[in-house]
């Protein structure tokens, strides 16, 4: 069985995710629940957005703040390697 568009379109935001700030999927999983949750926009609807602004270069003003900073606060959180 194939996985909904809504799962697909979240797993291709959490690569986005991971592949800008370098983090692991659990931490791009996070980041898509963040910005869910303080823009009251359903997490397959951000993920969405994201992966169309992959494509576009646009992303509303209101999801790229969020993004940026949950991105940025994941990536002084994560440990060094080694």
């Amino acid at each position: 069985m194939r996985p909904g568009p809504a799962i697909r379109a979240i797993c291709r935001a959490i690569g986005i995710v991971v592949t800008l700030a370098g983090l692991r999927a659990e931490d791009g999983r996070d980041v898509l629940r963040e910005i869910s949750r303080h823009t009251d926009i359903k997490m397959c609807h951000v993920a969405e957005r994201i992966v169309e602004s992959a494509r576009t270069g646009h992303l509303a003003s209101d999801i790229r703040h969020k993004l940026e900073r949950s991105m940025a606060t994941r990536a002084t959180l994560r440990p060094e390697p080694g």
